[in-house]
């Protein structure tokens, strides 16, 4: 017989709720694995981004046109009759 599976990542769920669930199982993960409760693994999870956070600060930022990839397409779609 035929079971419906109904995946957790679903292509409907918003961004806030990927990140959720992967803020979720992160903790969850942090616990099992340091036999830490809940609360002190958030403080770990909350230390190691802070610190991604300002190394990331720290870097230069590249400026990204959202107009880029119409560009590569048009130059493809040109040089097709070119």
């Amino acid at each position: 017989m035929f079971t419906k599976i109904s995946p957790t990542a679903d292509s409907q769920l918003s961004n806030e709720d990927v990140a959720n669930l992967m803020v979720n199982d992160a903790l969850k993960n942090i616990s099992q694995l340091t036999g830490l409760n809940q609360e002190q693994a958030f403080a770990l999870l909350v230390n190691q981004v802070s610190q991604q956070t300002d190394q990331v600060s720290h870097t230069k930022r590249t400026k990204v046109y959202s107009p880029l990839l119409e560009q590569n397409e048009a130059q493809f779609i040109s040089s097709l009759f070119n």
